[in-house]
């Protein structure tokens, strides 16, 4: 990812405007994205700022932790959309916008008079992406929505907890949000290409992500199979048997050593060949039939070595095994340097901060890093006098707190 901090972008998405009217994670997460393709956003939010802009510690200059991984590559806007005036301006904007991304509970953003049908008539190109916890309409459409909530709803829990005595247990991150946002972004882009193809429609749409759709979509398809034929007679899904971890002499390994030729490799590298002939163990189909006994021996085995000697002879004969490191040791990581998957850039006020690239390589259009995150309202009369709005205006509009 290229750090081109004042510069013009010039990824892929170069020339389209965003406006982002959302908090927290899905929809800044995925409003984030499309900026470091190069889209111009345009972050709107209150004018005493959102959430995320005050939780999660440390905090620095007037932006968090938290804030800044949801929020670089963007320009602030401090707008009051509960007066007339702030949806004015909203309209105005989004007469020339590409795409608005909202993550308002269903119903409210019709109710500030911001909704799609709304704006439609003012941009037919506009692409209005809505996101919600359950969908637009529906028995909990109205409800609000958290990423706990669809944990639960979507069934991973009861998978997650069954090693850990059938426990109900949440995975430890927002991975409801995150997954939402990233398949948000996926979404947008596939109707900006519907709009602008050869061929295209010319048109704009609104584009629903609920959470639990996305959620289910990203974790149930490796679960689903034992009902993909109904009605089914097979037993509810369990975990995979194989994603287990291996304490070692002074740490942990994951892998994986289902084939045939990586579990000859392994139990050559860990000294015990006898297991190959042990019923069983003796191949794959017998390995598959029961996950139990095999992977309880490898895990007697693998713990009579320290780590970075066992991953040594497990390369040495072809076995897929990786040591199991913390965030910060990943940061250090040989493989993620060379990716630069967190990457290191310099800020006027706030010294070196560290952020996570973009996770695709483009050869010919990269993303890249063109605007650190930014302090609330920081471009609001910038935007405003793009939008058309004189300096009189303006000033008028920050002194009845429509705008900050």
């Amino acid at each position: 990812m290229d750090i081109k901090l004042n510069e013009t972008p010039t990824g892929p998405l170069a020339g389209l405007t965003v406006l982002d009217i959302t908090s927290m994670i899905t929809g800044p997460l995925c409003s984030q994205m499309l900026g470091d393709l190069g889209a111009d956003v345009i972050k709107i939010e209150p004018v005493h700022g959102e959430v995320a802009r005050w939780m999660v510690p440390p905090q620095k200059n007037g932006l968090t932790g938290f804030y800044c991984q949801m929020n670089r590559n963007k320009r602030s806007l401090a707008l009051n959309l509960q007066s007339p005036e702030g949806v004015d301006i909203l309209k105005r904007l989004a007469a020339d916008a590409d795409i608005l991304v909202e993550n308002f509970r269903a119903g409210v953003a019709d109710r500030l008079g911001i909704g799609y049908d709304d704006l439609k008539s003012l941009n037919p190109r506009l692409i209005y992406a809505a996101i919600t916890g359950f969908g637009p309409t529906g028995p909990y459409s109205e409800r609000p929505a958290y990423d706990p909530i669809a944990q639960g709803l979507v069934g991973m829990m009861h998978i997650q907890g069954a090693p850990f005595g059938g426990k109900p247990q949440l995975i430890q991150s927002a991975i409801v949000d995150k997954t939402t946002a990233t398949t948000a972004a996926g979404v947008v882009m596939a109707a900006l290409y519907a709009r602008d193809r050869e061929g295209g429609t010319g048109r704009g749409q609104r584009v629903d992500v609920p959470m639990i759709d996305a959620y289910a979509a990203n974790s149930l398809p490796d679960m689903l199979p034992v009902d993909t034929f109904q009605p089914s007679d097979m037993p509810d899904a369990e975990p995979l048997a194989v994603l287990r971890s291996f304490a070692t002499q002074d740490g942990h390994v994951v892998g994986m050593a289902l084939q045939d030729n990586h579990f000859e490799g392994l139990c050559k590298a860990l000294e015990c060949e006898f297991l190959l002939e042990r019923e069983g163990m003796r191949n794959v189909g017998e390995r598959i039939t029961d996950f139990g006994p095999w992977l309880d021996a490898i895990e007697v085995e693998i713990a009579k070595w320290p780590t970075d000697e066992l991953l040594r002879r497990f390369d040495e004969n072809g076995v897929p095994f990786g040591k199991v490191k913390t965030i910060r040791e990943f940061a250090e990581d040989p493989q993620a340097l060379h990716n630069r998957t967190l990457f290191d850039a310099e800020h006027p006020d706030n010294g070196t901060m560290r952020y996570i690239r973009y996770p695709g390589h483009l050869s010919e259009t990269p993303a890249s890093l063109h605007k650190h995150p930014p302090t609330l309202g920081q471009h609001s009369e910038e935007i405003l006098a793009a939008a058309g709005y004189n300096d009189t205006a303006i000033a008028s509009l920050k002194e009845a707190g429509v705008i900050g």
